[in-house]
């Protein structure tokens, strides 16, 4: 077993309030993530006992992804919880904060705390690839 934590950072460029608010639909998980191609199930809205349920399409592999949200802290954060993950993984923690860093800029760290059964720098290195993809998917998006 290997533990890691990946840390990314973005900034937007709206109030932290229209950030706060895209966030609060489970759905704009799915508008934001090209790979994979995510298909969303379970509550829209993220609210603490919300669950998650993904379907993630590899084009030839399809797996199921389940968490719940575990804490909301309005306007600040929120933390969801895997339950049934696929492989690679073990465990899953992450949290998504919201800072507002000037008057219409809004400062998203997500933070992955995660137990897997392949080394952490593979990891770190596909998350990179999703999280640098869904910055950019935002910029569009949002």
């Amino acid at each position: 077993m290997f533990k890691g934590t990946f840390h990314y950072r973005t900034k937007i460029n709206k109030p932290l309030p229209d950030v706060w608010n895209f966030f609060q639909y489970n759905r704009n998980l799915a508008a934001i993530t090209s790979f994979p191609k995510l298909t969303l199930h379970g509550d829209e809205k993220v609210f603490e006992g919300a669950a998650v349920h993904l379907k993630m399409n590899f084009f030839i592999v399809r797996l199921s992804w389940e968490s719940k949200i575990s804490h909301v802290q309005p306007l600040r954060y929120f933390i969801d919880e895997g339950e049934k993950l696929p492989f690679p993984f073990i465990k899953w923690q992450h949290k998504h904060e919201f800072i507002e860093l000037r008057p219409g800029w809004t400062l998203m760290t997500d933070q992955v705390r995660y137990t897997s059964f392949i080394p952490a720098f593979l990891i770190k290195f596909m998350l990179f690839g999703m999280f640098s993809d869904r910055k950019r998917k935002l910029e569009k998006t949002i």
